[in-house]
């Protein structure tokens, strides 16, 4: 029988250092994105996330105290990624036309970084107003009364900005579907289509997507004359 220098300390349960804490907790967060992004938050249990973050149910548990405060902080850190992108990216211009080319980068700027930031902003944004027991406070200014588009349209009305006729209602509303399409087809296996798409949204705001068809060379004329078709 092997002898023994002395007793044995229990091993220690509890919190994982720091470092790997902060790491651990980001690859929690994103598997919390993607799962809430594609089943939903009632159709999403702590075990799905905990398979796709790759630690144990019980783990999650280091982290937050339940499904519904995963969420929120999952959402908050999202609401905060996409705002910072928008001053940085939008605001920071004065014309409506620079605003739009940069809310374009806010979203490749996002999906470079994680696919599933830019897919669950707008889930998260649904969800929380559809679901009551989801106690996060929706910043003014993510795909909200008063948010982003609201001021984009509002500011390049007060210029002077949007051509005759335009209906600043209608534009606010196109804005809300240009960025909700763009979030709903974000997808890690989409790279390339992805970002083709948004160099395509560049050029429909400079007017340069589509080009006159080159005209045909006139034909011989038809026998018995009149024009050619």
């Amino acid at each position: 029988m092997p002898a023994t220098t002395g007793p044995v300390e229990p091993r220690r349960r509890g919190r994982p250092p720091a470092g790997r804490r902060e790491e651990t907790l980001d690859r929690i967060l994103r598997a919390a994105r993607v799962s809430f992004s594609r089943r939903g938050f009632a159709r999403t249990s702590m075990a799905d996330i905990a398979a796709r973050a790759d630690v144990t149910a019980r783990a999650l548990y280091h982290y937050v105290e339940s499904k519904n405060e995963l969420f929120a902080l999952a959402a908050e850190r999202s609401f905060d990624r996409f705002l910072t992108a928008l001053d940085r990216l939008v605001f920071v211009h004065d014309d409506a036309r620079a605003r739009m080319h940069g809310y374009v980068d806010v979203f490749r700027d996002l999906y470079k970084e994680d696919p599933s930031l830019v897919a669950f902003v707008s889930i998260a944004a649904v969800e929380v107003a559809r679901l009551p027991e989801l106690t996060v406070a929706l910043p003014p200014g993510v795909f909200s009364a008063g948010g982003p588009h609201t001021r984009i349209v509002a500011d390049a009305a007060a210029r002077g900005e949007l051509a005759p006729g335009i209906d600043p209602a209608g534009a606010v509303a196109l804005l809300d579907v240009f960025a909700s399409g763009l979030t709903m087809v974000a997808h890690p296996d989409r790279d390339a289509e992805y970002l083709a798409m948004l160099d395509a949204m560049e050029q429909v705001l400079e007017g340069s997507l589509l080009v006159s068809p080159t005209a045909r060379p006139a034909g011989p004329p038809p026998p018995g004359g009149g024009p050619a078709r």
